[in-house]
């Protein structure tokens, strides 16, 4: 139980440290600011485990499940940042109630959204591709995140259209 609710502490601390560095100025790149806040509070917390002799392996439980709940936090956060098209579209629709919306009102919803601009905005921000004139390169070599997620899609085999 120790290890749960320090766990979770930690991540809520660091959580509330987010919220208040958000408040006071949104920082340039989002996840890597995550990543920070997250990470400094968690070293904090292990100076500190080291001076009151908390034990080893207590402390990698510990470091474990809160990087977990970080790294499952940072996934998330990157979702809710963006303008996802699914989430967009289904709210639209649940503002209609039980009315519903035609076709052309989703089509013109979907014409005025600019989903894929903003996506490539993200990746030029996060300096994962640059814009020259009217083409968008990218830059460096891929993470090693991308080059996972490709060898599974290669090991899946062809994904259907939008996948």
């Amino acid at each position: 139980m120790k290890i749960f609710l320090t766990s979770v502490g930690l991540f809520l601390f660091s959580f509330a440290v987010h919220l208040i560095v958000w408040r006071y100025k949104l920082p340039k790149h989002h996840i890597k600011s995550l990543l920070v806040i997250f990470a400094i509070v968690f070293c904090l917390w292990v100076f500190g485990a080291i001076i009151y002799s908390w034990g080893l392996l207590e402390t990698v439980h510990i470091g474990l499940f809160y990087g977990s709940m970080t790294l499952s936090y940072v996934i998330t956060y990157s979702a809710i940042e963006a303008d996802s098209p699914t989430l967009s579209l289904i709210r639209f629709l649940a503002e209609a109630k039980g009315n519903g919306r035609t076709v052309s009102e989703v089509s013109q919803f979907m014409a005025q959204r600019p989903f894929v601009r903003a996506r490539l905005s993200a990746l030029a921000l996060s300096g994962l591709i640059r814009e020259e004139g009217s083409r968008f390169i990218a830059v460096g070599p891929q993470p090693l995140s991308f080059r996972v997620i490709l060898g599974f899609r290669k090991l899946y085999g062809p994904i259907s259209r939008g996948g």
